[in-house]
């Protein structure tokens, strides 16, 4: 069993390059796949996204468990569907749930919707390390090598993919659904990962923890993917 860990369209892959550093050393495979940016795909962003990830991830050879992290969550569902029967089990690590039927602007807080459309100019929204007060995102990463290669792979995203809604698509009976809350802002989700369902456990590290953290973080995600019923190749 391989694990495809999916960084959010509003980052990059370097999030989760540690992470899978440490599964490697286990003698567990992943694989990291880079979502284009959003302003060079065409819309619909979901169905645009879903096939990008399943090209670099289905010549890898599976099974696989799908691990997705913060605006992934509502990708996972279009990504499964891509990945033609392949994924087994889905990992929401500090993860949106899926929300089909409504847009990213609808899963958020009023106040930060309010801020990031008083920020758009010229139908874009400003990077990720942009939303916040200075100095937060230096709390999360520490300075040096992976602080620089996360941020050089932030971008501005278009409006048009907080806009847009995300498509209903059915979550196959036959795939197992967790969710690994690292951050206590990520609470509300893992309540409605509970409500669904879905086997959920807590760890009290941050946002970007798979970075920073990544030995707990993945002892966190193995503990979980066995909470499904499945196994890894280590």
């Amino acid at each position: 069993m391989r694990f495809i860990l999916l960084h959010s369209p509003l980052t990059g892959p370097a999030a989760w390059t540690p992470l899978a550093t440490e599964l490697a050393r286990r003698g567990i495979e992943a694989t990291v796949p880079a979502i284009p940016p959003l302003s060079v795909l065409a819309a619909p962003y979901y169905e645009s996204v879903a096939r990008a990830v399943a090209v670099q991830a289905l010549g890898q050879g599976g099974p696989f468990v799908l691990a997705v992290h913060s605006a992934a969550g509502g990708l996972a569902p279009g990504v499964v569907a891509a990945m033609r029967g392949q994924v087994r089990g889905v990992l929401y690590v500090d993860a949106i749930p899926p929300h089909p039927g409504r847009c990213w602007f609808e899963t958020a807080g009023e106040g930060l919707v309010a801020s990031l459309k008083a920020k758009a100019e010229g139908g874009m929204i400003p990077a990720w390390d942009q939303w916040f007060p200075p100095g937060a995102l230096e709390a999360l990463l520490p300075e040096g090598a992976l602080r620089e290669r996360f941020t050089a792979e932030l971008s501005p995203t278009p409006l048009t993919w907080f806009e847009e809604t995300a498509p209903q698509t059915d979550l196959p009976g036959d795939v197992g659904w967790g969710f690994l809350r690292l951050s206590k802002a990520y609470e509300r989700e893992a309540g409605e990962a509970r409500r669904l369902g879905w086997p959920t456990l807590r760890r009290d590290l941050h946002h970007l923890a798979m970075a920073t953290h990544p030995a707990e973080t993945a002892d966190a995600m193995l503990a979980l993917t066995r909470l499904l019923g499945l196994r890894t190749t280590a």
